[in-house]
């Protein structure tokens, strides 16, 4: 409990992601209309996905990009959100994904199918 999980653009190939914070909340509220999307000062972006019935809340920190979210049930839900952003904001740009706990970066593959990224996620 109380993990969290990380999403960057890999920083060793490439030095940012291709796509504002403007971007990317147009892209939330194009692909989840019944989501909400709001800046806060601390430059962050915290986005509240609505998938169905199913929901989760994502914060993008634009000044360092990277992504975040808490170890939740189902988790496939927020990795299959981000997965799905990336592909459509910068699906060539390398990713990878880390925990708060072990911090080692581990590849995010936005060019896999996305349910398989997810059933493949943290094991």
């Amino acid at each position: 409990m109380g993990t969290r999980f990380y999403i960057s653009v890999d920083r060793s190939a490439v030095p940012a992601w291709p796509f504002t914070e403007q971007q990317l909340a147009g892209a939330v509220r194009r692909r989840w209309p019944e989501s909400a999307s709001a800046e806060v000062p601390s430059e962050v972006l915290e986005v509240d996905v609505r998938v169905g019935d199913e929901h989760c809340k994502i914060t993008y920190h634009y000044d360092r990009q990277f992504f975040t979210f808490p170890d939740q049930e189902p988790l496939r839900v927020p990795v299959v959100i981000i997965h799905t952003l990336l592909r459509n904001l910068a699906p060539t740009t390398p990713a990878v994904w880390w925990t708060d706990y072990d911090g080692t970066p581990e590849p995010f593959d936005v060019q896999a199918d996305a349910e398989q990224v997810a059933e493949d996620f943290g094991m």
